[in-house]
């Protein structure tokens, strides 16, 4: 009989382990820096933190105001443009027509005008109209200003 020829399996799963162990180690770096003063490392980052936040609060604060001054504005446009259209339709018609030309500016700078007794008016004083406020979930300022509590409590506990 002839003798058989020993066949030896390769090692494939071996092979796939290493490579499994090598992408963990990647993936987790165990090295380790030594820091001096840990105590006051984290105090100083604490800090900065707390003086981004007062920026952020600051800036919130800036855009809400730009944001009442633009819708302030618009409504400003709205009823002067409601304005003219009641003077120029309503009003006009009250008035009588005339065949008068218009007044040049340098004719009118030129005639004096005529002097008339002042009298006078006192306005009726209008109720003061208060400003309606929306009421909101939290806003960023709020989130922020918790944020900002919570940062000054861990600086009290470093101290």
């Amino acid at each position: 009989m002839s003798k058989k020829k020993a066949v030896r399996k390769s090692s494939h799963p071996a092979k796939k382990a290493r490579k499994e162990k090598v992408a963990q180690a990647e993936k987790n770096p165990e090295y380790m820096v030594n820091i001096q003063d840990p105590k006051n490392l984290r105090k100083d980052v604490l800090e900065s933190l707390r003086e981004v936040i007062i920026f952020m609060q600051g800036y919130e604060s800036f855009r809400q105001i730009q944001e009442e001054k633009v819708a302030l504005f618009t409504k400003l446009k709205k009823e002067v443009s409601e304005l003219q259209l009641l003077v120029n339709n309503k009003l006009r018609k009250y008035l009588p027509q005339g065949k008068l030309r218009a007044i040049s500016r340098e004719q009118y700078i030129k005639e004096e005008p005529p002097k008339v007794e002042k009298v006078e008016i006192v306005p009726k004083t209008a109720p003061p109209v208060e400003p309606v406020e929306k009421e909101m979930a939290p806003s960023d300022l709020e989130q922020l200003e918790g944020q900002l509590r919570d940062i000054e409590r861990e600086l009290q506990g470093l101290r």
